[in-house]
This record gives structure tokens, C-alpha cells and sequence, in this order.
């Protein structure tokens, strides 16, 4: 005869106790190690970076105007001293193409500034008419785009090739492989291409890519958001950084 006292499971009866302590100390538990799993999975991660923007505020950004070697305003709008800041679309394009006869002139720019540390670029609002010629301005010798001044000759760093505007802000991660469709269609659109080169100590800096100080082309594309090294020059333009060498010093490490 089955004694009334011992614990046995029947559906429609209430838990016994031992089962009711097993199930509670179970579920308690791998709450908590789903929980340190989690937290140790996001240290384990790179940081997305510190980069902003704000689409809702658009601005006017007075300065001169370059298409070459990619779209650039040199303008005081930003930190009240001159500054080189980079120019692209809402999208993954470029802008060369609508600055045309405004080369070299003063004009005022509307856009959104995209931000990170000391690296800009403004996102122009194709909507409006972005850009026109500034007749108010005067001038201004320090909004003359500055020439590139070689930093070394010879240098040869490790790193990896990102397009500008997403690491500025415009998407965190902006690196890696989980970002390499999207690096690959912002330069195949004509933002311009950037090298961010690591030390062993985990420093990094970033420099906008250039060939014989000339725009890169989709032949990059191979190369994007691998590790990979490259042989070239580094110059500097007043508060932009170039890497100036042909697609062929690149090669994957």
C-alpha cells in the first residue's frame, strides 16, 4: 500500500515540495547564469565608439568648398578655428559630383554635423538647396584649404579600412566584420575611405586614404574591414591626416 505522506507527482494535484525546491532552485539558477554569461559576453566586446549625430540639427556652416581629393568645407562653424571637415550625403554616397563651378569659393553649406572627437564631417541635406555661393563673405586666409605636408615618407602600418562617415558617428560598430557590407557599399558610393591604424598598446588613429593625393576607387573594396597592412606616405593638411599609397602596397595580414 502506497504511503500518504511521500511526495509523488500527479498532474492535477498540487507540487510536491522537494519538486517545488528543485524547480526554484533550478530556474534561480540559470537566471544567474544567463545573466553572467550576458555580462561577459559585452565586456568581451569592442567598444562601438563615442561618435554622434543628431539629424534633427541642421545647421548652416559657412567655409570654402573642395571636391577634391573628396568633398571637404574648410569652415570656423565647428570649435570657432579653422577646421577641414568632410562632406557626404543623408546615404551612403558622396557629393562630388553637385560642387562643380563652387570649387575653391566661399559658400554656405546646410547640413548635420557628425562628430567624433576631433574628426567632423557634415551629412548636407539634399532636400534643400544644400550648398550656394556666400556673396556676404570676405576674406579669409585661414579657410584657404591647407597643402598636405609630408609627416614620413616611408611608413608602414596594420590596421584596417573603414569608410569616414560611419566611424565619425553615423553607425556604431562602425568596424569590423560585422560592418564590412555596409563599409563596402559607403565607399563604393563615394564616401571617402579611411585607415584606422593600431599599435600593439591598442592605440589607434585614423587617416583618409588617398592615391598620389587623388580619391581611392572601388578597387579598395577587396580589402575593406580586413586586417591587412599597408606601405605608404603620411601627410598632414592643417587637422586631416592622410595615407597616400596605391591599392597595390595593401596586403592582408
Amino acid at each position: 500500500m502506497s504511503d500518504p505522506k511521500h511526495d509523488f507527482f500527479i498532474g492535477w494535484a498540487d507540487t510536491p515540495k522537494a519538486d517545488r525546491r528543485f524547480f526554484l532552485g533550478t530556474g534561480l539558477a540559470l537566471m544567474a547564469g544567463t545573466a553572467a554569461t550576458a555580462a561577459g559576453l559585452a565586456a568581451s566586446q569592442a567598444p562601438v565608439g563615442p561618435g554622434t549625430w543628431n539629424q534633427g540639427d541642421v545647421r548652416a556652416f559657412a567655409g570654402t568648398i573642395t571636391a577634391e581629393p573628396y568633398p571637404m568645407l574648410r569652415t570656423r562653424d565647428l570649435t570657432g578655428a579653422p577646421q577641414t571637415v568632410l562632406l557626404s550625403c543623408l546615404g551612403k554616397c558622396g557629393v562630388a559630383a553637385q560642387i562643380g563651378a563652387l570649387e575653391g569659393r566661399s559658400v554656405i553649406v546646410d547640413g548635420s554635423a557628425i562628430r567624433r572627437g576631433a574628426h567632423a564631417m557634415i551629412a548636407v541635406s539634399e532636400a534643400l538647396d544644400w550648398v550656394r555661393e556666400d556673396p556676404a563673405a570676405t576674406p579669409d586666409p585661414a579657410l584657404a584649404f591647407p597643402t598636405p605636408e609630408p609627416v614620413l615618407d616611408a611608413v608602414t602600418l596594420r590596421g584596417e579600412i573603414l569608410d569616414s562617415k560611419c566611424w565619425f558617428g553615423a553607425m556604431r560598430p562602425a568596424e569590423g566584420k560585422v560592418h564590412k557590407a555596409c563599409a563596402a557599399l559607403c565607399i563604393r558610393g563615394g564616401l571617402p575611405p579611411a585607415f584606422i591604424a593600431r599599435t600593439p598598446q591598442g592605440d589607434a588613429s585614423l587617416l583618409i586614404m588617398t592615391d598620389q593625393l587623388t580619391r581611392h576607387g572601388e578597387d579598395l573594396l577587396p580589402f575593406v574591414a580586413d586586417p591587412v597592412e599597408i606601405t605608404g606616405r603620411a601627410l598632414r593638411a592643417g587637422n586631416l591626416l592622410y595615407l597616400d599609397a596605391p591599392t597595390t602596397a595593401l596586403k592582408r595580414v
